[in-house]
């Protein structure tokens, strides 16, 4: 399977993305909420604290899935926009560690924010 662009990306009407995994976080409207599920959802390990700074370190590990898409975060991001921010930004943040570390990481998101588009079909 050829690797995707690494980066964070919003996906256009009805794109789906070749993911090794996809969370549905339809139902996460609380931010603790939302990084319980994505530790459980990519098998985090039990140090992880469900928070971003541990969803950072995790992330930044090449071993957790190269291609991520985050599914339904739009309630989330009613809810909770501040915190969506930081979320990004820390996606952002695990994807340039992984670029670094020659392990590529890509995040989809299915939400309308402010992201590139993923230009793949």
């Amino acid at each position: 399977m050829t690797p995707a662009m690494p980066g964070v990306f919003q996906l256009a009407g009805g794109q789906t993305p070749t993911a090794d995994v996809t969370v549905d976080l339809g139902k996460c409207t609380k931010t603790a909420e939302l990084l319980r599920q994505l530790g459980k959802a990519l098998s985090f390990p039990d140090w992880y604290g469900a928070n971003f700074d541990a969803l950072f370190d995790c992330l930044s590990d090449p071993d957790v899935p190269a291609r991520i898409h985050l599914h339904g975060l739009g309630a989330y991001l009613q809810h909770q926009p501040a915190d969506f921010a930081v979320l990004v930004e820390v996606l952002r943040a695990a994807c340039e560690a992984r670029a670094e570390a020659e392990a590529p990481l890509t995040v989809w998101l299915d939400v309308a924010a402010d992201l590139p588009l993923w230009p793949g079909a």
